[in-house]
């Protein structure tokens, strides 16, 4: 390994291909601009790298969320096939690079390391320059020759030229990355402000925009700051507008026209006071311009809120930016659609929830603890008239208490939402059961075995239909015995409850009855089966399948 020199030998300068760096990396942009395939892109980059240094051959490597580097691009004779091998991070000087984010030059390679895929095929004169990422290494450039060559520091500048370029192009991919789990994430797994922050921030990494702010109507149609990424208090500045009172009058102005609307401002004579974020003026400028873009969001023809933009300093966004931008907004606004409806939805069962769990606590909690009082009336008067029988209300008392307590117990756990997670499917199953044999009498067995490896969503599919089922056999069934059967096994779950009460038609219509209806519901969630045995004084059997993952 060598120290980087600012030396350089005749000969190699004379071996260069005569480009212009700038040109070079002018050429480069404009093919970002035009919209030109990544991969085609990372290849330009890789071919002007090697020619700028006069070197065998380039790779460019890019880091991937499993934290291994892919060779994405290639350049030079005899490294054709290089193109999509991984290069691990870990024990590499690659893997060193992207940690370090300096670039490092190695003459004569020697293959102690695995990686470096360049001196796989005899190039032993290595040059690696890490990418930039916004939260993470982008990956690393790599310019390989024969042995003995000496990369200089100016051969280092050049290539560092093409780093940000890289790094722009693994961000667009990211984003896009981000978007496509967007489209499947549901809203209470990503809340709307986590998925609003990854918009705006895949919209300054895409497009190169100074900001991006995404901004909601509230009720009373004003704007409100939902999600910002970079110097946003300019992006307000060139949409206040003068004498504005902080209302974004450029964004209202798009959302009243169902439309984007693109419009050039001075921030300096907008601003006034300039914000210490909005930096210097330059001397002899009266300000600075920006190209402001706002985007109404809107959803099933409803207007939500606008997404503005912010682009660099006397840029006006290409119709392909506009194109993305609009894709954006339309990702933001169904974002904050589906989000309103599933609060909507959860609302709505929240609120039947909690009348259920009413109902539960009138009809066992409540009645118990009413008996427990009148048991202890009772037991006084016992006590004063016949002392010798006072054993009796006593009884009467300590059974309604114990299934008050299972009672209660299971009500807690329901009202837990970490509770399933936290003490598993068996326990729920377990304390099921206790309450329905403390409030009701009937003698239960369970075959339950150990916790199974099922994903949180099918245990509590699994649990609610136990739970309906039970509440079912308390109601209706009549029953003195009911077993609960759990097993796992071969990737699937299967739940069997089975009771000798009184039975009924199961293809008959129960109007106002729910419960069977919410069974099938909750399995269908899952790509279950449930199946339902009995018939009338034949008892009931419930058996519930589903695959544990």
């Amino acid at each position: 390994m060598t120290i980087l020199s600012s030396r350089n030998s005749l000969g190699h300068r004379e071996g260069r291909a005569r480009i212009d760096p700038l040109s070079a990396v002018a050429e480069v942009n404009e093919a970002v601009r035009d919209g030109l395939d990544r991969d085609a892109v990372l290849a330009l980059i890789a071919r002007r790298a090697r020619e700028l240094v006069g070197a065998s051959a380039c790779a460019v490597m890019t880091l991937e969320e499993g934290e291994d580097l892919l060779v994405r691009a290639v350049d030079g004779a005899a490294v054709r096939q290089l193109r999509g091998t991984w290069v691990p991070t870990e024990n590499t000087l690659e893997g060193d690079v992207v940690r370090s984010q300096q670039p490092m030059t190695v003459t004569d390679l020697v293959d102690d390391r695995d990686g470096v895929p360049l001196a796989a095929v005899g190039l032993r004169s290595v040059l690696l320059v890490p990418v930039p990422g916004y939260e993470r290494p982008g990956g690393v450039i790599q310019v390989a020759d024969g042995g003995g060559r000496r990369f200089t520091a100016e051969d280092v500048r050049v290539v560092s030229l093409f780093a940000p370029h890289v790094g722009m192009e693994v961000e667009h991919d990211r984003a896009c990355s981000n978007l496509e789990r967007l489209a499947i994430t549901t809203p209470d797994t990503k809340p709307l402000e986590q998925t609003l922050d990854t918009l705006t921030r895949s919209v300054v990494a895409a497009t190169g925009a100074r900001a991006c702010a995404v901004y909601l109507l509230d009720g009373d149609l004003s704007l409100r700051l939902s999600a910002c990424y970079g110097p946003v208090e300019t992006l307000e500045a060139g949409m206040a507008g003068v004498g504005s009172s902080g209302v974004p009058n450029l964004a209202q102005a798009a959302i009243a026209a169902r439309s984007p609307i693109v419009q050039e401002e001075v921030l300096a004579e907008l601003v006034g006071g300039r914000p210490e974020s909005a930096g210097p003026r330059r001397q002899g400028s009266a300000g600075r311009e920006a190209v402001l873009v706002c985007v109404p969001l809107m959803s099933r023809g409803v207007v939500l809120g606008v997404l503005c933009s912010q682009c660099p300093a006397g840029e006006h966004p290409s119709k392909l930016e506009l194109a993305y931008l609009s894709i954006i907004a339309g990702k933001a606004a169904s974002a904050v659609d589906s989000s309103q409806l599933v609060a909507a939805a959860q609302e709505k069962a929240a609120l039947e929830e909690r009348q259920r769990l009413a109902r539960e606590l009138h009809d066992s909690v409540s009645q118990a603890l009413y008996g427990i009082a009148l048991g202890a009336r009772t037991a006084r008067q016992v006590l004063d008239y016949a002392p010798e029988q006072v054993d009796q209300p006593i009884g009467y008392i300590l059974q309604l208490a114990e299934a008050g307590l299972a009672d209660m117990r299971a009500l807690i756990f329901e009202l837990r939402p970490q509770a399933l997670a936290e003490e598993g499917l068996v326990v729920a199953l377990h304390k099921q059961l206790a309450a329905l044999h403390a409030r009701h009498g009937v003698v239960t067995h369970a075959d339950l075995g150990t916790e199974p490896a099922a994903a949180l969503k099918v245990k509590q599919a699994f649990y609610r239909i136990a739970q309906e089922a039970l509440q079912n056999i308390a109601r209706h069934a009549h029953a003195h015995h009911v077993t609960m059967r759990l097993d796992s096994s071969a990737g699937e779950l299967v739940l069997e409850i089975s009771d000798d009460g009184t039975g009924f038609d199961p293809s008959a219509s129960f109007p106002g009855h729910l419960g069977l209806r919410s069974m099938r519901e909750r399995i269908n969630e899952i790509g279950g089966a449930l199946e339902i045995i009995s018939a009338p004084g034949e008892g009931t059997r419930v058996r519930a399948r589903g695959n544990s993952r």
